[in-house]
């Protein structure tokens, strides 16, 4: 897939190589393993756009990057590159504290954030 991408985007060797190198030690890391081993038994969401009215009257609206059901209840997890990291970094804890809100609020099951970098 990366080097699909790569001719698509006219990128060189190197950069080709890092982006393999990048999404295979995220593939590899033990929180999207267990996101795999959710989905499947049909207990995952990729991508997955959510709205909620907030206790105090604001509307919420994003998209779960992932969401993922075990025994114990949701994780949410939203995904960032190092340069989306370099600014304030409450607000991306923030985002994904409230999508976990809103998830553990329409399933009425436990859901953790999790801000992962890439």
């Amino acid at each position: 897939m990366a080097a699909l991408q790569a001719r698509i985007l006219g990128a060189p060797d190197d950069e080709t190589e890092a982006a393999t190198d990048l999404v295979e030690a995220a593939l590899a890391h033990p929180l999207l393993v267990r996101a795999r081993a959710a989905s499947g038994h049909g207990r995952c969401r990729r991508e997955t756009p959510i709205t909620a009215v907030e206790p105090d009257g604001s509307i919420l609206e994003g998209v779960l990057d992932l969401a993922f059901e075990e025994d114990d209840g949701w994780t949410v997890v939203d995904f960032k590159i190092q340069a989306e990291l370099s600014g304030p970094l409450a607000r991306y804890r923030r985002q994904v504290g409230a999508y976990a809100s809103v998830v553990a609020r329409v399933t009425g099951r436990p859901a953790t954030a999790v801000l992962l970098r890439l």
